[in-house]
């Protein structure tokens, strides 16, 4: 007779037990892609409060930040936790397997319209700065919600195709998603760099104003770099794998495939860091957030110590009349 009390029986094994992967470094890449989930959810999180707690931080790039580290904190609620699943516990089969990779596609997708959004409108910013100022909201607010419906919808095709031809698939993803957007923001940069340094004898507002225009156009460069870092080394090696497969057995490694994951996955957890470094703003609101919970525990903390004492103090005081009465 069959045993169908196993409910394990058909699960797809982990890739841990995988003849392919090395336990050692399997288990040494899950610790840190822990670490990056706690600090991509924590970091955008301070983002997120920061942004609806302090009014001053509700500029127009600011609600694509914003926007940016909601996308981070799904990477670090969702994808990585899925991936330390299908490492550890099970594979799950192509169901899973297609769910992960639409939810991964998702995150650098958006994050990288989100980074060109960015870019295009520091460059009204600095460039055109009184069309800047007299085009309606609406129009950030828009380009908001696109930002997020492209990639869904990306993410469909993308599935489609990658079933019906998977290097068109890699080749489509790779141009519209990463070189056509790359060269958009290059433009851009170049631009506001250009501007910037031609601005001719500004009044003392108008040089106040640039200050902080390029200072923020530096952090927002400086969060594009680190997107490029973090995924460039996994597109290249992408495109090797498909379109060269005597390059297959060379590229192929468990420690490799772990090291562009954790690339990058810990692209989630860098642009809080490089918002608190460059932006005071940012980094006054973190520290105020971070000292109100570090306050807030503290004080339930010692309500629980005050309430233990009391409740001690109550019994004990019961006790001690019960024994008089009793003794009477």
């Amino acid at each position: 007779m069959a045993n169908h009390s196993n409910p394990n029986a058909a699960r797809p094994p982990p890739m841990i037990d995988s003849p392919l992967y090395k336990r050692e470094a399997i288990i040494v890449s899950c610790t840190f892609y822990v670490v990056i989930a706690f600090l991509a959810v924590f970091g955008n999180g301070l983002v997120v409060a920061s942004f609806g707690r302090h009014s001053r931080l509700r500029t127009i790039t600011n609600y694509f930040v914003v926007s940016l580290a909601a996308a981070d904190i799904l990477v670090g609620v969702i994808s990585i936790p899925i991936w330390i699943s299908m490492l550890l516990y099970s594979s799950g089969g192509d169901t899973l397997q297609q769910v992960y990779y639409v939810l991964d596609l998702f995150a650098g997708t958006c994050s990288i319209l989100h980074l060109v959004t960015i870019s295009l409108e520091r460059f009204f910013a600095v460039v055109y700065p009184i069309r800047h100022r007299n085009t309606s909201a609406n129009v950030y607010y828009v380009s908001l919600i696109f930002v997020w419906i492209i990639p869904a919808a990306a993410c469909g095709s993308a599935l489609k195709l990658r079933v019906e031809n998977r290097q068109a698939n890699m080749l489509f993803l790779f141009i519209v998603f990463f070189v056509i957007p790359l060269l958009v923001i290059l433009f851009t940069y170049a631009r506001i760099w250009h501007a910037a340094s031609h601005r001719i004898q500004p009044s003392h507002d108008t040089s106040r104003t640039m200050k902080r225009d390029m200072r923020i156009a530096v952090t927002i460069a400086l969060v594009i770099g680190f997107f490029v870092i973090a995924w460039l080394p996994f597109f290249i090696v992408q495109l090797l794998i498909v379109f060269c497969k005597r390059c297959q057995p060379g590229i192929f490694s468990t420690e490799l495939l772990l090291f562009l994951k954790f690339m990058h996955y810990s692209n989630s957890a860098v642009n809080p860091i490089v918002y608190a470094v460059k932006i005071p703003e940012f980094r006054r609101a973190f520290k105020q957030l971070v000292s109100l919970c570090l306050y807030c525990c503290t004080n339930q903390s010692s309500r629980s110590v005050t309430a233990d004492i009391v409740s001690g103090t109550d019994m004990r005081g019961i006790s001690n009349s019960r024994e008089r009465v009793l003794s009477q």
